[in-house]
C-alpha cells in the first residue's frame, strides 16, 4: 500500500492521481490524500478512474480542509475508450455534467432508444432543445426538429463553426481555415440551410449553451474532424460541452486546428440505425416507405448485408415512422448508421 500527500498540488491533483495510477502495479492498493474539491470534480475523477479499470474503494473527508481516497490499481477491465473522446484529449474539448436547465443544442441520438427517461422529462417540462438527427424523434414534443443527411454530423458543425465565429477577433490560421469552409458544398451536403443555421446560432448566443453529443458520435468515423470543429468553437463560445451517457472528462485547451474537411462519405441506398436494445430477437422496423424500397412486407425474414457483417432479422412495419431509415436493436461498433442490402429470406436479390 503506498500513500501519496497531493495537497500542494490544490484543484491540479487529479492529473498527477492518473499519472501515479498508471505506474502502479495490477491490484496495487493506493491512498492519496488532497484538498477538498467541488463534488463534480471528484465524482468526474471517481468515474474517470473507473474507466481505467481501477477500482475506488474508499472516499473520505479527511479533516476539516482535506480528502481521501484510496483506489486499486487495474482491478478490472478498463471500459474500452472511443474515437470521439480520444479526439477531444488531443483537442483539449473538456466535457462537464449534462445540465437541462442550460439551452441545448443536440446532435446524434434517437432519444427514445437512448435515454427515454430524457424525453419524459423534457416533455414534462419546458425546455429549450434544438434536436438534430437523421431521423426524427416522435415521442419528443417540446422541441425544434432539424433533420441532417447521413453521416454529415462533421458539415453541420462546421456551418455552425463558420456562422457563429464569422464575427469573432480569431488568430489568422483560424480566419484562413473558417474560410477555406465552403458554406454552399457544406449546406448540400448536410442538407442544412442558412435559416436553420442562424436558429441554432441564436441558441448558442443564450446564456450558458450546451452541446449535447448523443451515442450516434462516440465511434464516428469523423470522430477528429468533429473534436477539432468543436474545440474550435468552445475556444471563442461559452458554449459547455456534455454527452448522453453522463461520463465527464478533464483536459486542458489546446490550439490545435481542425484538419481540413474532404468529400463526405456518401450513404445511398437503404439506410439501417443500429442500436442497443433488451428484444430478445430484435426486430427491423421501418416505415411504408422503406418497406416500399426495400420490396419488404410485415413479417418478411430478412438478412441484412453491411460492412460490419450479416444480420438476420425480422421486419416489422412501423406505420408511425417515416423516411427510408430502418433500425435494429443490435449493438455494433463504429457509427450507428450503415448502408444495407436487405434481402427477403428465400429470395436471389
Amino acid at each position: 500500500m503506498k500513500r501519496y500527500d497531493l495537497r500542494h498540488l490544490e484543484e491540479h491533483f487529479p492529473k498527477r492521481v492518473f499519472e501515479l495510477m498508471q505506474i502502479s502495479q495490477k491490484g496495487e492498493v493506493s491512498i492519496f490524500i488532497f484538498q477538498i474539491a467541488p463534488n463534480e470534480t471528484l465524482q468526474t475523477l471517481i468515474k474517470n478512474l473507473k474507466r481505467k479499470g481501477h477500482e475506488v474503494m474508499n472516499s473520505l473527508r479527511f479533516n476539516e480542509v482535506d480528502w481521501t481516497i484510496v483506489v486499486k490499481a487495474f482491478a478490472h477491465e478498463p471500459t474500452p475508450s472511443n474515437p470521439l473522446f480520444d479526439a477531444f484529449e488531443k483537442y483539449g474539448v473538456e466535457v462537464v455534467k449534462f445540465d437541462k436547465n442550460s439551452a441545448i443544442l443536440c446532435i446524434g441520438t434517437h432519444f427514445s432508444k437512448d435515454n427515454s427517461d430524457f424525453v419524459q422529462d423534457i416533455n414534462a417540462q419546458t425546455k429549450e432543445l434544438i434536436y438534430m438527427s437523421a431521423q426524427d424523434d416522435l415521442a419528443l414534443q417540446k422541441s425544434a426538429y432539424i433533420k441532417y443527411e447521413t453521416g454529415s454530423e462533421a458539415g453541420v458543425l462546421a456551418l455552425i463553426a463558420k456562422t457563429v465565429l464569422r464575427d469573432v477577433q480569431t488568430p489568422q490560421e483560424i480566419k484562413d481555415y473558417l474560410d477555406e469552409l465552403d458554406e454552399g458544398y457544406l449546406s448540400a451536403e448536410s442538407n442544412v440551410g442558412e435559416e436553420e443555421i442562424e436558429n441554432i446560432t441564436a441558441l448558442l448566443s443564450k446564456p450558458s449553451p450546451l452541446l449535447l453529443l448523443g451515442c450516434d458520435m462516440y465511434e464516428h468515423y469523423d470522430a477528429d474532424l468533429i473534436a477539432g470543429l468543436i474545440a474550435l468553437i468552445t475556444r471563442f463560445n461559452p458554449l459547455k460541452v456534455s454527452v448522453l451517457d453522463g461520463t465527464q472528462q478533464q483536459t486542458k485547451p489546446k490550439t490545435l486546428l481542425p484538419p481540413p474537411i474532404n468529400e463526405f462519405k456518401s450513404f445511398d441506398g437503404t439506410i439501417v440505425y443500429f442500436y442497443e436494445s433488451n428484444e430478445a430477437k430484435p426486430k427491423l422496423y421501418g416505415s411504408s416507405q422503406f418497406a416500399i424500397a426495400a420490396k419488404l412486407q410485415d413479417g418478411d425474414e430478412v438478412f441484412i448485408e453491411t460492412s460490419s457483417g450479416t444480420f438476420e432479422s425480422t421486419f416489422a412495419l412501423d406505420k408511425d415512422m417515416k423516411g427510408t431509415i430502418a433500425v435494429l436493436g443490435i449493438k455494433k461498433s463504429g457509427y450507428r448508421y450503415e448502408t444495407a442490402t436487405v434481402l427477403k429470406r428465400g429470395s436471389n436479390g
